[in-house]
């Protein structure tokens, strides 16, 4: 299987019609995405999604074995690239020739350090004197899994306190944008981007290391892209046709400029998914699969999670409020999410409105059956400018 260099989300979404039949992958040194928000993520996405489906993966290198480490380095630059590089069984040189894990995951190193002593700058590629991209992300099992932008005491280990990941994203923000375009985002609630980053990576904590069984995974990831984005008016037109919600909240952000940035939170993890998951809990065993499950039973399990005071752990007076304070804060910020879990796309505009928000999320790909994907992506938008 050979991934284009530029992919949108709809191309990622017809990549899953061939899972099954080619347990070889090859990624291309670097991505030119096709447009849209959450490209990167999706795709990391896909490739969890192929490599539990076979016993046994290649990831296949464009460059010969004496050129290998290069390129594996700057594959792990990105999202899928690094996911890539974790999820499968083997790494292949143009020639075939097998290049030896272990060799491979030492060359890796500098960037997992990186993303371990949270030095966000070298976490991704470095394109001219600003990131344009900064990954964190924890590896199943790892010497260094439980990475500092995250956790603390890692004895015991624990998610950092709130107020740690608001300044995480403020930090972040510094990196990538211009002096002016920072305070703009201040003013419009960026510190509330903090809140959601805490609360989906404590659901990933508690809910993505493990299986239905409770098993830990071997092979795992989950953390977060906070990328750059830029769109341009005619991008956004071209959405009008498929995803009229995400062209309408593009283009009213349009006034005098033809190129809109946007920041990007995609959180991504490679668990189960929220419908299984749940219910798993709910029925007192576990799901393995949605086989025989309706989409609209998938549907209202997956919202399920997003309900105030609906939990699956002890109850407490704060239980079950995780994804239903993030929906708060995301409708503070107003902004555009994506959630990609299970059969099922899901996405809603924020407009900051002054009540109680439920989530009450659009389905994309216009009732288009989707096939199922381990994990689960939350992919998050606010403009800049």
């Amino acid at each position: 299987m050979q991934i284009s260099r530029k992919l949108n989300l709809y191309e990622i979404e017809d990549l899953y019609q061939s899972l099954g039949t080619d347990p070889n992958l090859r990624l291309p040194r670097s991505m030119s995405h096709g447009g849209g928000l959450g490209v990167d993520a999706a795709l990391a996405q896909f490739i969890v999604t192929w490599a539990r489906a076979y016993e046994k993966t290649v990831l296949h290198l464009y460059s010969p074995a004496d050129e290998a480490i290069t390129q594996i380095t700057q594959l792990a630059h990105s999202a899928a690239g690094f996911f890539a590089l974790i999820m499968c069984s083997e790494v292949h040189a143009r020639d075939h020739q097998l290049i030896d894990r272990r060799e491979a995951l030492m060359a890796i190193r500098p960037l997992v350090d990186a993303m371990f002593a949270g030095d966000l700058r070298n976490t991704s590629n470095l394109r001219g004197a600003r990131p344009t991209a900064i990954n964190l992300f924890c590896v199943n099992n790892a010497k260094r899994e439980f990475i500092k932008p995250f956790y603390f005491d890692h004895s015991v280990p624990k998610v950092q306190p709130r107020t740690w990941f608001s300044t995480l994203v403020e930090t972040s923000s510094k990196l990538m944008t211009t002096r002016s375009d920072q305070g703009a985002l201040l003013r419009s609630g960026l510190p509330a981007l903090g809140s959601v980053l805490w609360e989906l990576i404590s659901n990933a904590d508690q809910h993505a290391v493990t299986d239905v069984d409770g098993n830990k995974y071997k092979k795992a990831l989950r953390g977060t892209s906070i990328k750059l984005n830029r769109m341009s008016r005619q991008d956004a037109l071209e959405y009008s046709d498929v995803e009229p919600e995400l062209a309408r909240f593009i283009l009213k952000r349009f006034v005098k400029a033809e190129v809109l940035e946007f920041l990007e939170i995609s959180v991504i993890d490679s668990g189960p998914g929220l419908a299984r998951r749940w219910l798993t809990v709910k029925e007192e065993r576990p799901v393995e699969s949605l086989d025989g499950l309706s989409l609209e039973a998938e549907l209202e399990a997956t919202l399920d999670c997003f309900k105030k005071h609906v939990t699956s752990k002890t109850q407490s007076p704060n239980s079950g409020m995780g994804l239903h304070n993030a929906v708060q804060a995301l409708n503070k910020l107003k902004a555009f999410v994506r959630v990609r879990t299970g059969r099922l796309s899901l996405h809603q505009a924020f407009h900051g409105r002054d009540e109680v928000m439920e989530f009450e999320p659009s389905t994309r790909f216009g009732g288009r059956v989707l096939a199922a994907v381990e994990g689960t992506v939350f992919t998050i938008c606010i403009p800049v400018n």
